[in-house]
């Protein structure tokens, strides 16, 4: 407990944050969400956020930090977003049947699994659209409804926005 005061301690002087109390309480705050996310995916769960105040959107990505972010991004503008990290996670949730109108497919995992990924989405989930974020160095996924070469939210959040409407 000790140590993890002192790394806490270490983390604010660092960013200078310590000057600025409401600076500090946001990033406490943001600590203890992310630290509840993580005991959240140990303990095999999900992450489900945000009661349903739109259309839902699944997210599948392939790196915990991108999940975590993205999901919060979604999730800051409202939306009712299911995270799962990998595609064997995200088989297990979606046999339970729920119905998603968008689905997000993360970057970080061979182009081959994310493309496997878009087929079964699209045999399983007739008329949902699907987003897939692609590294530069990879190209686009051909089944996907969307792509976008990663380079900051903004042009995939508009898409969202606009197909969640």
């Amino acid at each position: 407990m000790k140590d993890q005061q002192e790394e806490w301690q270490i983390l604010c002087a660092s960013a200078a944050v310590e000057r600025d109390p409401t600076q500090l309480l946001k990033l406490v705050r943001r600590i203890n969400e992310l630290l509840e996310l993580k005991r959240a995916r140990l303990q095999g769960r999900v992450f489900s956020t945000v009661a349903r105040r739109r259309k839902r959107i699944f997210q599948i990505a392939y790196d915990e930090l991108l999940l975590i972010s993205r999901a919060q991004i979604l999730k800051d503008r409202g939306y009712d977003v299911t995270s799962v990290l990998g595609n064997a996670d995200a088989h297990r949730v979606l046999a339970k049947g729920e119905k998603y109108c968008i689905f997000l497919i993360g970057h970080a995992a061979p182009q081959a699994e994310r493309q496997a990924m878009v087929g079964w989405i699209k045999g399983q989930f007739p008329g949902a659209k699907v987003l897939a974020l692609n590294a530069p160095s990879y190209g686009a996924l051909h089944e996907a409804d969307f792509n976008f070469v990663l380079n900051g939210p903004q042009e995939w959040l508009a898409t969202v926005a606009r197909e969640a409407a």
